[in-house]
């Protein structure tokens, strides 16, 4: 167990998250994944109180296993990581407009 330090708290907050594609679409294979955890990366150069513990993936959800400062909430973290890499993720991968045509983002 690894305890996290700031100037006021010691902190150990891990949370497990799953997050599905809309309509559970199977698009997750090896080169979607690997520019998801680019994009994972670049989400903690921002937020250093993000930590990834774990990431790991079926074709239709990810998982991940995360650490987070007391003074995020759970649901602004999600918000970040969704809005984040849904965005990159439709314009790197344009086969995705057809899956979710009509439809912004890729997480249900």
């Amino acid at each position: 167990m690894e305890y996290h330090k700031q100037s006021n708290c010691v902190y150990h907050c891990e949370y497990h998250l799953v997050l599905p594609t809309r309509y559970r679409r199977k698009i997750f294979n090896e080169g979607v994944f690997a520019y998801f955890k680019i994009k994972l990366d670049e989400i903690r150069k921002y937020h250093p109180a993000i930590t990834i513990e774990e990431v790991n993936h079926d074709e239709d959800h990810v998982h991940l296993l995360i650490s987070i400062s007391p003074k995020m909430s759970v649901g602004e973290v999600v918000r970040k990581i969704k809005a984040n890499t849904a965005r990159e993720i439709r314009n790197k991968f344009k086969f995705l407009d057809k899956v979710y045509w009509g439809r912004e983002g890729i997480w249900s």
